[in-house]
């Protein structure tokens, strides 16, 4: 029985409940009764009701799962077999059932109750006029606020654009104390083209001395100001790959990762047969004993077809148990999403296999081609992208 609090939560909730696998949880339905006269009434009824899940769909936004499937426990108000969906939304209570606990359904539900998880980083991305607001876990990159203020053009008095930048950095400085707990991250970064960002740190740190909030002046050394290409959710990648960045979160689990990938992209250009990627390849290299570093999607562990999500399971628990090191990167982080390109699994070999060079990289597990697969970019293309 779990309760999710925060996002971050939710999100392990959804890794964790694979189809099949039956959830109770209270619900609103329309209950229709037949009176006496026979006409039908319809009401609303909060009532528990357990289902056999057929269906789930994962909504950030909104901080919420739903469950779709029939019922499959008797119910003063349910029939058996009838459809319904569940919305588990933040504080909630649900049961999950399922015919086997394995591996990362154990890890998963470990790191899900973790009670040092953390949002790690708070990136700003703020520009003239505009500021969005992002914290990343080690498993989420979730948008969590956003700043837009219409700023007048710069002329040769400038006094009506200096009140709207004041008025912008306010609104700023007020999502910060709003929406980034200052005594959890580890590192507040605030990025952008353009100079705005020192400027709002300058600002920011005086307003605070002004008004006496010592919380801020405290953990000045929290801001790090860095630069980036834009604004928008795609500089989240670049900003994580800087040197500045890395020295700041350097113990974070969205650090682990980078670092991970960044070591595999080494290899690819350094020693090409100590690499692999893609199922097939990478089966070859566990039964070998080859692998030193395995890397997996946590997306390969939510597949339909229960054989191969095991033989994912089976590969994972084979790297650990010979001491190998795992990392299963978040299909919502950054890093994950590079790993994706890369079909979602790579790994660093202790001893070189050149022989895996035959075995297609896009394969599956069976041996078969990936249907409809589409063709990922190149290592050399890969890694300068990275570099």
């Amino acid at each position: 029985t779990l309760i999710g609090e925060e996002s971050e939560d939710l999100w392990h909730l959804y890794n964790l409940v694979s189809k099949g696998d039956t959830v109770k949880a209270s619900t609103i339905r329309k209950i229709q009764k037949e009176g006496s006269t026979g006409s039908v009434q319809t009401e609303t009824k909060k009532i528990m009701i357990t289902i056999e899940v057929k269906a789930i769909e994962y909504d950030a936004a909104g901080d919420c799962i739903r469950f779709s499937g029939k019922n499959c426990e008797e119910n003063q108000w349910v029939k058996m077999g009838a459809h319904h969906t569940l919305d588990i939304e933040l504080n909630n209570k649900l049961t999950i059932g399922k015919d086997c606990w394995d591996f990362m359904h154990l890890q998963a539900l470990e790191a899900a109750t973790d009670v040092h998880k953390t949002a790690e980083v708070a990136v700003v991305l703020i520009e003239a006029g505009t500021a969005n607001f992002h914290l990343l876990t080690a498993v989420l990159a979730k948008d969590v606020h956003r700043v837009a203020v219409a700023l007048p053009r710069k002329r040769l008095t400038t006094t009506g654009y200096d009140k709207a930048i004041v008025r912008f950095f306010e609104q700023v400085y007020a999502g910060i104390k709003d929406h980034i707990n200052l005594e959890l991250v580890k590192c507040v970064v605030l990025a952008g083209p353009g100079f705005v960002k020192d400027d709002f740190l300058t600002w920011m740190l005086q307003r605070a001395n002004s008004s006496g909030e010592t919380h801020i002046l405290q953990k000045k050394g929290t801001f790090v100001p860095a630069h980036a290409s834009c604004v928008h959710r795609q500089a989240l990648k670049e900003l994580l790959a800087d040197e500045q960045v890395q020295k700041s979160i350097s113990n974070t689990k969205a650090a682990e990762h980078l670092k991970a990938l960044e070591n595999f992209y080494q290899m690819v250009k350094n020693e090409p047969d100590r690499v692999c990627y893609g199922p097939r390849q990478v089966k070859e290299a566990v039964e070998k004993g080859a692998v030193s570093i395995l890397m997996v999607a946590d997306s390969l562990f939510r597949n339909a077809n229960v054989a191969t999500r095991r033989q994912y399971v089976e590969i994972t628990e084979t790297v650990k148990d010979v001491g190998s090191t795992v990392h299963i990167f978040s299909s919502q982080h950054v890093s994950g999403q590079q790993l994706a390109q890369l079909t979602g699994i790579a790994a660093v070999l202790r001893f070189p296999l050149p022989e895996l060079d035959d075995i297609d990289s896009d394969a599956g597990l069976s041996g078969d081609e990936e249907e409809a697969a589409e063709k990922r970019p190149g290592f050399d293309e890969d890694a300068d992208a990275f570099m």
